[in-house]
């Protein structure tokens, strides 16, 4: 015996229209979120690089102020540089990584003081920039 639905049959966009939607915010999700991985919290103006940082991504910030007396900040806290020193030697059993945002107008000589202490303590240090834009083609 066959048996037959007496159901008027369903338009396939009834089936595609959720798995769209799921792919859409999806897509705008990874699209929004990316920006947001590397970012200190503090306002500075970085310089601009044609390099692309890879690898950072759970890598501790440094951030350089600009100012008379570079305000420094670890992981969005305030610090000195004594207290940064001590900081950095109790992380070394986690991410060996810091990522150092500065500001344009921050010494060149304070960003090479935590440089050096950071890769002496055993750490890979990067320096954060801006973009670029992207030259024109011939």
């Amino acid at each position: 015996m066959k048996l037959e639905s007496h159901l008027p049959r369903q338009s396939p966009w009834l089936y595609i229209t959720p798995l769209l939607n799921a792919i859409l915010l999806l897509l705008v999700y990874f699209l929004f979120s990316s920006g947001f991985v590397i970012q200190s919290g503090i306002t500075v103006e970085k310089p601009r690089s044609s390099s692309r940082l890879t690898g950072f991504d759970r890598a501790h910030i440094i951030t350089l102020a600009p100012g008379n007396e570079v305000p420094m900040y670890y992981d969005g806290r305030r610090v000195n540089f004594d207290e940064l020193t001590r900081l950095l030697v109790e992380g070394r059993a986690g991410e060996r990584r810091v990522i150092i945002h500065h500001d344009r107008q921050a010494p060149s000589g304070r960003v090479v003081e935590v440089i050096n202490l950071a890769q002496e303590l055993g750490y890979e240090a990067a320096l954060s920039t801006t973009p670029s834009p992207a030259p024109l083609a011939p």
